[in-house]
């Protein structure tokens, strides 16, 4: 009788180290962190689109056209993606100028761009612009620009 008490023990110490590695297993996976995601894209997360003088995104940007802007909220950063088109210097110039940055009810702030190939990225602060704004991406001359846009917040 001893001996099959102590086996029984043991068995139980060992199921009980089981569940809990695989209860350790399941709380590391579900605390894993998500992917990054934009709180806002145009024209979605993953693919450009032409930005002119008769885009919009019919929202309420400041400029009803050649305009696009996300919904109102208290973004972090927005980035801008750009490429040739329609074509670039030697250096990744362009023709075409567009205006990243934020606005809110009284003010459109940003910086000018018309180079290509890189990613650029603002934020608020760097405008002095803080709380509820909107993420907004302007033609601001030359023709079409193909851009990639997106904001967190």
């Amino acid at each position: 009788m001893h001996v099959t008490h102590c086996i029984l023990v043991r068995m139980t110490r060992i199921l009980f180290c089981v569940i809990a590695c695989a209860c350790v297993a399941a709380v590391a996976a579900l605390a894993q962190p998500s992917s990054a995601s934009a709180g806002w894209c145009w024209p979605n997360c993953s693919s450009y689109a032409l930005l002119g003088p008769s885009t919009s995104t019919y929202t309420g940007c400041w400029y009803a056209n050649g305009e696009v802007c996300s919904y109102y909220n208290t973004w972090f950063n927005v980035g801008m993606a750009k490429t040739c088109h329609p074509g670039c210097d030697w250096n990744y110039n362009t023709t075409g100028v567009v205006l990243y940055g934020f606005e809110n009810h009284d003010r459109i702030r940003g910086r000018f761009t018309s180079k290509a190939a890189n990613t650029v990225y603002l934020q608020p602060g760097e405008l002095s612009m803080s709380g509820m704004l909107r993420a907004q991406v302007t033609w601001y001359g030359g023709p079409a620009s193909q851009v990639n846009a997106g904001a967190i917040g």
